[in-house]
């Protein structure tokens, strides 16, 4: 674990993010990040989607991944020749 200096940003306070911190959650100089108060001293910083686009992405994503090599194809499911 390592310390980051909080900094008088005009009449707010603020963090510089380490670039290793910055890979991990992917994010740039203007991006959003969402944060949660986890308890009394722990926030958790998390890279910041509009609630409709996790789930769009995440339900996709998800859904792509489970059916993309499926085998849906059954050798009973061919209609009979008449």
């Amino acid at each position: 674990m390592s310390a980051i200096k909080i900094r008088k940003i005009g009449n707010s306070l603020g963090v510089i993010l380490p670039k290793e911190i910055q890979e991990s959650l992917q994010v740039k100089e203007g991006d959003l990040l969402e944060f949660t108060n986890v308890d009394n001293k722990k926030v958790l910083l998390e890279s910041y989607l509009p609630h409709n686009s996790k789930w769009k992405f995440n339900g996709k994503a998800s859904l792509d991944k489970e059916w993309s090599d499926a085998d849906l194809e059954d050798e009973n499911d061919y209609a009979p020749v008449w």
